[in-house]
């Protein structure tokens, strides 16, 4: 018989930040697609983790799917996922997604995982992923990870560092760009390189950090994610730098023309994964 899901307290926790880039279809699509680019490499990050075969896992920010299929595979029938999110419509995703793929030992909440002092140790495993590099309080999180976690269990976490993401051949638009949305993007862009500090802050050992690159060309849908991006956050672009909209549009223009080139390659932000073991 499975095990009911662990149940998560909302105490109000401060580390909860607005997910910026909001929660419409085309965020879900993007998600989801997402979901399928980074599988490979969620598999081969919870490959390294020994995990009991009743396992109790959290997936905290999970969105429309995050990796709670492949938790549920990884736990078996007699351990338990809960996943996590505080946007109901993602929510409400995430419930769609467990119901289509039948995963019967998943429970996903609306909620927040409670603050460091008010949280119970119950967990194997805590994992989040792209959720650190879209808050200002990415160490608080991380706290409140560990405190969920047994002695003896595991945080992993999986984050992109932007320092990687450049187009070859260079541009100054795709330079000027990035550069003006990781002033208003909400987070630490770089927030990758710093896990493994990070989780030894956060009193964890045993730290073991990996890193997955991909490259695209035109026509893959990630070859001009940076102006999603732009679009995504124009407002606050225009709001929060010197861009005029005029300004704005030459930009996104003049980068669009060059990331559509035949021999235009985009090299993407390097996925950093960490894991480290709660003593």
């Amino acid at each position: 018989m499975s095990k009911a899901p662990a149940p998560v307290r909302d105490v109000g926790s401060t580390a909860v930040a607005e997910y910026l880039l909001g929660s419409s279809s085309a965020e879900r699509e993007r998600l989801l697609a997402q979901c399928e680019l980074l599988r490979p490499a969620s598999a081969a990050l919870l490959d390294t983790i020994p995990l009991p075969p009743d396992a109790d896992v959290l997936d905290l920010g999970c969105g429309p799917l995050g990796i709670l299929d492949l938790l549920s595979e990884r736990v078996g029938p007699t351990g338990s996922v809960t996943g996590l999110d505080t946007d109901r419509r993602m929510i409400g995703w995430a419930r769609e997604s467990v119901t289509e793929l039948a995963l019967g030992n998943v429970e996903v909440r609306q909620e927040a995982l409670p603050p460091a002092t008010a949280a119970e140790a119950r967990y194997d495993l805590a994992h989040c992923r792209l959720l650190l590099i879209n808050t200002p309080l990415p160490r608080r999180i991380l706290d409140s990870m560990a405190a969920a976690v047994r002695p003896g269990g595991w945080v992993a976490v999986q984050e992109f560092d932007w320092a990687t993401w450049q187009c070859d051949p260079p541009h100054p638009a795709w330079s000027r760009l990035k550069d003006l949305l990781a002033g208003v993007f909400g987070g630490d862009v770089h927030i990758g390189a710093r896990l493994p500090g990070l989780l030894c802050e956060a009193g964890l050992t045993d730290i073991q950090v990996t890193a997955h690159a991909y490259y695209w060309q035109p026509g893959d849908r990630y070859q001009t994610l940076l102006l999603s991006f732009a679009h995504l956050f124009r407002d606050r672009l225009l709001r929060h730098t010197a861009l005029t909209s005029e300004e704005l549009d030459s930009l996104t223009s003049t980068l669009h023309d060059h990331l559509g080139r035949p021999h235009t390659t985009v090299r993407e932000s390097l996925l950093v994964q960490a894991r480290a073991r709660k003593p």
